[in-house]
């Protein structure tokens, strides 16, 4: 094991920590090699020197400007951004060549400069090994943080936050304080009898570093004159004149130390440890479980020590006059108050990680992985969460107990959460500068996510499972923790619940049940690739949240490296395009002009994960088909209902019905296989006989033409029609009620009326939505509708692969059987005209503005204003699906509210049935129940 310890000389804090770090690596490997690297050394001749003078400068001539720029890397995260960038650099640069030549198997920092440089190395590919860095000031800042550093182990847990606020990517911990060995509590008694101390005196042991800032006199006067039982020690150092003045106060009670090769024994005496900076002295202390009284903290960093320290409890601080005396009196008169402080120090130095498990840890655990840009459609939903309307969608399972009357068990629902898209993925929701970003976190798995609860014996089922689900997800998932779970057992005739909540960023619907499904079958559940051991960033694949293999893949490329979504081609072609290797930027340029000039008006009525081309489905480059079937062309053909299908050639129909036989089906399969040849034409270098593939020049100017009728659609369509009922959402509690239709019923009415039977039941919602409102209903209302474009590549990959329809549905007063085919005329018109394709345009240009417009435009157009109701149909499974013996006997699709949005609608098959489940907010139940009903209802009435 070889270990370079990376350190600077900047007093002796950032030495005495990789000190105690190089004694627990001796410990830890005896056989290691160990070697040293000056980061302030290694930036050139006289760098070292010049940064000491303007460090102690800035502290004792001109704090309030090095308090300006401390501040300034918070406030202003431009500036802090471009220091980092140059520091990083800079310092990379320099280091470079030394790292290469040791040629270490683990890199230790505790110097935050030298941090900065070996991230540079680690995202320039120069530093395949594990990289630690220990911050060894009690409050981290940006200029300490890295999310590069595979491990940033901080003092205490109130530092973490600080950390993260820092780099959102970082792998944080909290380390015990990094000293050596001999700083550990001990007996006092004996520390003061071998110092010749009075054994009953308060004992305040003054230090101010090595560097000896601040005045140390008169901290040493005014504990003298707080009580006559303070006997304060004064460790020196080597700063001679201020042992001289000290002395010549002639104070008996004062004990002034110069240089002493035994700090550890004066720390064990004290009763606490005085003192301006928070560093290395503080840290000492803590590990001999002393408490801090920090006295007129140096500017910047030693503010910010103080202050963190006082909020974890476990230093109390003055700044003015007086106040050390005061407080020094408070303990004497109360002595259980320091009591309270040691036990909080004792508290911390006993929960926090060791230095050998920390070591340990990082040489065996993967290294922290990159992060990667969300797509557009991804991070809409990041940036449109809001604490009152938390953007989380997800699914209940319901169990039938196994042959032998078991129940399914924890084991069985960890199993099948194994599955779960996201499970291992952080969101970085980003900043004003930064955009949203993902990061896998190797080392979680789905037993950090599932709980499970007992409501029985024999609980009702309806109202348990309502109980349960209006608890389970009215608390929000988090951008750290996107997926939660939770198995509910104990129902009525041992059944079982499995709920399942995922942030709406991580993935939508379909790929849930799909990797759900999947993984109760035993199929391989597709997961990102596995971070790389012992490699750096530049050897692993830039793969992104979901991507299916090939490097660089964006989010849904199933096929050629460099694939943007939509391309059907060559690797790097651009949204619609036939050619080799286009440039990407042109086909974005290509719709930011048209998308500019109406974009405040169409800004509204097509986002809930929005439509991908389908021509990535392995269409002909057209807009989604509307949601009807086709007649065929000729011969017999039998016609199969009740959800979208997952065709032969990988494209998930929009239509609910089909031709499945005979020569229409035939027709359709030939019409398929030509539109899905160019891209697997481009990969296998040729053409089939008889096939002719389209010009490029063709496919351009159709798919435009689609395009500006699509963007027309959204610009004429304006505001959503007034609703007039309740659009308050005042919290994150939600109810959900819930209802089922039987599937072959639901199927046979369709064929009755004509209809797909997709648009049947969202003219059963329609209906619903009419009694609800009753004589104030208007004669439409805006329905947002999310439609699948996934195809058998990314049809179980993360990310949302939905395009979105927003439609009008009658809720005028009609009979039930005109209001059907008002619905499906109204459906068919609003697809057909590509809708949802410019939607997926449009926020695809809202993608390319920079991160704090791109937030401001999302919030705009993803609310009340352009539609009244969100209402999705998923596909689910039709024959049955078992677990380990338990039979899902239903599951229940859950999506999210939007910003003046109260109602979304979520319908799914599975097996015999239609289940429908309504999200409503909490205060608002009964409106929810009584759709449910309605929903019924109408169809009995059907």
């Amino acid at each position: 094991m070889r270990v370079l310890i990376v350190s600077a000389n900047m007093g002796q804090g950032h030495n005495a920590t990789g000190r105690a770090l190089e004694d627990a690596v001796r410990e830890r490997w005896p056989d290691a090699t160990v070697s040293w690297l000056n980061a302030l050394e290694r930036l050139g001749p006289g760098f070292e020197g010049l940064f000491q003078r303007i460090y102690v400068a800035n502290v004792e001539s001109v704090p309030w400007l090095y308090e300006f720029f401390y501040g300034a890397i918070w406030r202003m995260p431009w500036f802090a951004a471009a220091s980092r960038w140059f520091t990083a650099a800079w310092c990379g640069r320099r280091l470079a060549k030394p790292v290469a030549e040791f040629a270490p198997d683990l890199v230790l920092s505790t110097y935050p400069m030298g941090t900065a440089g070996l991230a540079w190395l680690r995202r320039k590919g120069k530093l395949a090994v594990p990289l630690g860095a220990w911050v060894s000031d009690f409050a981290p800042h940006p200029f300490w943080v890295y999310g590069a550093a595979d491990l940033t182990m901080v003092m205490h847990d109130v530092a973490v936050e600080p950390a993260l606020r820092s780099s959102p990517s970082a792998h944080v911990g909290v380390s015990a304080p990094p000293v050596r060995a001999v700083f550990r509590p001990g007996d006092q008694p004996a520390a003061r009898q071998e110092l010749d101390l009075p054994p009953d005196a308060f004992v305040p042991l003054v230090s101010c570093g090595s560097l000896g800032f601040g005045e140390i006199e008169t901290t040493v006067r005014e504990l003298l004159a707080a009580d006559p039982a303070v006997v304060p020690i004064a460790i020196c150092g080597r700063n001679e004149a201020a042992a001289a003045r000290l002395r010549a106060l002639g104070e008996p009670r004062l004990h002034v130390v110069g240089w002493t090769d035994r700090p550890e024994l004066y720390t064990q005496a004290a009763d606490v440890v005085v003192t301006n900076a928070g560093g290395a002295t503080s840290l000492e202390a803590l590990a001999c479980g002393r408490p801090v009284l920090m006295h007129r903290p140096i500017a910047a960093h030693g503010k910010a020590n103080a202050r963190l320290m006082a909020a974890a409890g476990l230093a109390l601080v003055s700044t003015k006059d007086g106040e050390l005396a005061e407080a020094v009196r408070g303990l004497l008169a109360e002595p259980d108050r320091l009591k309270k402080l040691a036990e909080a120090v004792a508290r911390h130095c006993e929960t926090a990680t060791p230095l050998g498990s920390a070591l340990a840890s990082l040489a065996s655990e993967p290294l922290n992985p990159p992060t990667q840009r969300l797509r557009p459609e991804d991070a809409l939903f990041v940036h449109v969460a809001t604490p009152e309307v938390p953007q989380q969608v997800g699914a209940v399972l319901l169990f039938d107990p196994k042959a032998d009357g078991a129940p399914v068990t924890h084991a069985d629902a960890e199993h099948l959460l194994a599955a779960t898209p996201g499970l291992r993925t952080r969101l970085l929701p980003g900043s004003r500068l930064w955009r949203a970003r993902w990061q896998e976190d190797p080392g979680r798995t789905s037993a950090d996510v599932l709980t499970s609860v007992r409501v029985g014996p024999d609980a009702p089922l309806d109202a348990a499972l309502t109980r349960e689900m209006d608890a389970f997800f009215s608390e929000p998932v988090s951008p750290e923790h996107p997926v939660r779970a939770r198995l509910v057992t104990g129902i009525e005739g041992e059944q079982g619940a499995l709920l399942i909540a995922l942030h709406h960023a991580a993935s939508d619907g379909i790929a849930v049940i799909s990797a759900l499904v999947g993984q109760a079958r035993g199929k391989e559940p597709l997961v990102p690739a596995a971070v790389p051991r012992r490699r750096g960033w530049w050897s692993r694949p830039n793969a992104t949240l979901g991507a299916s293999g090939a490097p660089n893949a964006t989010l849904g490329a199933s096929d050629a490296p460099n694939a943007a979504l939509g391309a059907q081609d060559a690797p790097n072609a651009t949204l619609g395009r036939h050619g080799s290797r286009p440039r990407r930027r042109a086909g974005l340029a290509g719709l930011v002009a048209p998308a500019r000039e109406v974009l405040a008006r169409v800004a509204g009525p097509v986002w809930h994960g929005l439509e991908q081309s389908t021509e990535s489905a392995g269409g002909s480059g057209t807009a989604a088909q509307p949601l009807r079937s086709k007649p065929s062309s000729g011969g017999s053909s039998r016609l199969v209902s009740g959800g979208w299908k997952l065709g032969r050639a990988g494209v998930l129909w929009s239509s609910t019905e089909r031709p499945e036989s005979g020569s229409g089906a035939k027709t359709r399969a030939a019409d398929l296989a030509r539109a899905v040849w160019p891209r697997a034409g481009a990969a296998r270098g040729s053409a089939p006989a008889g096939s002719e593939r389209p010009k490029p020049s063709s496919s351009a100017k159709t798919g435009a033409a689609d395009l500006a009728r699509g963007i027309w659609t959204l610009a004429r369509a304006g505001a959503a029609p007034r609703v007039r009922w309740d659009k308050r959402i005042d919290g994150p509690q939600r109810h959900f009620a819930r209802a089922h239709l039987s599937a072959p019923e639901v199927r046979a009415a369709a064929r009755r009326a004509g209809v797909p039977t997709t648009n049947l039941v969202l003219a059963l919602v329609a209906e619903a939505l009419h009694r609800e409102l009753g004589g104030t209903a208007p004669d439409q209302l805006r329905v947002l509708i999310p439609m699948s474009v996934r195809d058998t590549g990314t049809f179980r990959q993360l990310g949302n692969h939905t395009g979105a329809a927003s439609v009008d549905l009658p809720t005028a007063a009609m009979s039930l059987p005109e209001r059907v085919r008002e619905t499906d005329r109204m459906l068919s018109e609003q697809v057909g005209r590509g809708a949802p394709r410019a939607g997926n345009a449009v926020v695809r240009v809202l993608g390319v503005l920079p991160p704090v417009l791109h937030r401001r435009a999302a919030k705009l157009v993803y609310r009340g204003t352009w539609f009244s109701v969100i209402a999705s149909v998923l596909p689910g499974a039709r024959s049955p699906v078992v677990l380990n013996g338990a039979l899902v006997r239903t599951v229940y699709p859950v999506l999210s509210l939007a910003p003046g949005v109260p109602v979304a609608v979520g319908i799914m098959t599975w097996a015999d049935r239609f289940t429908v489940c309504i999200t409503v907010p909490a205060g608002q139940g009964e409106r929810g129940d009584r759709l449910a009903e309605a929903v019924v209802e109408a169809f009995g009435r059907l």
